[in-house]
């Protein structure tokens, strides 16, 4: 993805109210899906609105950091303003409504959303980059667009500018929209995102409902961590909270977590699950160079961890880099990765990763999974070399078994090392691939599944995948290829998501 920070342009004005090709009805497509109305919205509806159309492609973590943003905006103008995202999808997945409803799901977003797949909107407005806001006037006409992350405060005072003129103008008017909310999640996991098996404790990231859970081996619940309610409070573990909490580590008596939507590092301490921060700010930043103060280092997005003796291991997702956290010391800081979004091997400062989200471990090699690239790639973390497993580059995906430089994945988001075999949750695919060292080639273990976000060894031939839009856990034998629901027991319903 290309990436643009705090940068706007102003459109010239011109005038929608007309049809265009393909789009008999108005300004949005025939036969575009549409999600969170009743029915697809029309240029009558949007006329006499002031509204602010959100361009982005789930997966996309630029995209992900903005939806606080347009939550605020949402929060804080009411009916004045109608949001609408635009999913403008870079991979052939991210069209299927399946995997729309779990964006929707897992990050609880209200407002109007429609699949633009033939990407007309986008060439419409002349969209380059994911995200792109652009706020339309009364009359459907562009007053600015805002491309990339961090535009709250400049797209809210271009809303009030707006608002004002038209109200002064008499172009305002009130109308019912059909607006629908989605439907409620009624299993007891909400888009589980990752999974981490050590001894007797099974945790996973219940990431919809902003907590942790850990279980024994037969899958029953030992303890609830966080409130449901999303914020980031430390404490004990019934009321501490949590925001989109993904990647999960052991070490000893604690449990690491990646505390996504906080930008936080939290320790839980076990058995008894209290909660502390031990790494970030709570505030996002880029651009960080050198160790420093764990709990004075902004992160960025942390995604995935893995131990490495006593150094905890980030895929920093947001800062496409890997990072490293040293227990022993308190510091923090990359590891690997240039910064810049890309696919390229060479020195660990120099090489390109892609919005790293999954992290394994095996015999000096650090393996990290690069969604926005679909690749895989290596640590040697002797000789500090970073290599290329799987992947071709930043718009080269699909699905496609072999020799591992010709393989293709998309946007895969974990991995998990078992009996001498790299496991890959391809999670737009809906499948578990396989990498084996000595061929060097790629295989497909099961399609059988539904957005699996996290992975891991479960059992001398059996994995435990987190099949993140189907809100279930399931058990892979890598023997027979056999998928099987693991129950779970004693979990108890959520407390309705909330806001910081």
């Amino acid at each position: 993805m290309i990436r643009f920070f705090r940068l706007f342009r102003i459109l010239p004005f011109f005038f929608l109210g007309f049809a265009h090709p393909g789009m008999a009805s108005g300004l949005f497509p025939d036969n575009a899906e549409w999600f969170n109305v009743s029915r697809p919205l029309t240029n009558t509806d949007l006329a006499g609105r002031v509204v602010l159309l959100d361009f982005f492609t789930p997966g996309c973590i630029n995209c992900i950091h903005t939806l606080p943003e347009l939550k605020r905006l949402q929060r804080e103008f009411g009916d004045r303003l109608l949001i609408i995202g635009v999913n403008s999808p870079k991979f052939t997945a991210s069209q299927k409504a399946s995997n729309i409803k779990g964006f929707i799901a897992r990050y609880h977003l209200r407002y109007p959303i429609v699949t633009d797949k033939g990407m007309s909107l986008w060439r419409l407005y002349h969209v380059y980059a994911w995200p792109t806001q652009i706020l339309l006037g009364p009359r459907l006409q562009p007053v600015e667009t805002f491309v990339g992350e961090g535009h709250y405060a400049a797209i809210r005072a271009a809303v009030i500018k707006t608002l004002d003129r038209s109200q002064a103008s008499g172009l305002l008017e009130d109308r019912p929209l059909p607006l629908q909310s989605p439907p409620a999640g009624h299993g007891r996991l909400l888009q589980p995102g990752k999974v981490a098996v050590a001894g007797q404790w099974v945790a996973v990231s219940d990431t919809g409902h902003n907590r942790i859970l850990l279980f024994n081996r037969h899958g029953k619940l030992l303890l609830t961590i966080g409130s449901g309610l999303s914020g980031r409070t430390d404490g004990p573990s019934q009321s501490a909270r949590f925001d989109s909490p993904q990647g999960l580590a052991f070490k000893g008596d604690s449990l690491y977590v990646a505390d996504t939507g906080n930008q936080l590092i939290r320790r839980i301490r076990l058995p008894e699950g209290t909660v502390s921060t031990v790494a970030g700010t709570g505030h996002r930043a880029y651009g960080i160079q050198g160790m420093h103060t764990a709990l004075k280092t902004s992160l960025n997005s942390p995604w995935g961890l893995e131990f490495v003796g006593d150094t905890l291991y980030i895929a920093m997702a947001g800062d496409n880099q890997v990072w490293r956290y040293e227990i022993s010391t308190g510091l923090i800081g990359p590891y690997a990765g240039s910064g810049r979004e890309g696919l390229s091997k060479g020195s660990l400062l120099h090489a390109r990763f892609a919005q790293s989200s999954g992290l394994a471990y095996h015999r000096g090699t650090l393996y990290v999974a690069n969604p926005e690239s679909s690749s895989v790639s290596t640590i040697d973390m002797a000789s500090g070399r970073v290599n290329i497993l799987i992947g071709l580059g930043l718009f080269e995906f699909g699905f496609r078994d072999g020799p591992s430089p010709e393989a293709l994945l998309q946007h895969d988001q974990g991995l998990a090392w078992l009996d001498g075999k790299l496991y890959i949750a391809d999670t737009f695919n809906n499948a578990i691939r396989v990498y084996d060292p000595p061929s060097q080639r790629v295989t497909t273990l099961s399609r059988a599944l539904n957005y699996p976000g996290g992975v891991a060894k479960f059992s001398d031939h059996t994995l435990l995948v987190a099949d993140t839009n189907a809100n279930r856990l399931v058990l892979l034998d890598i023997r027979t290829a056999k998928v099987e629901p693991w129950p779970v027991t004693g979990v108890p319903l959520a407390a309705s998501a909330g806001t910081h």
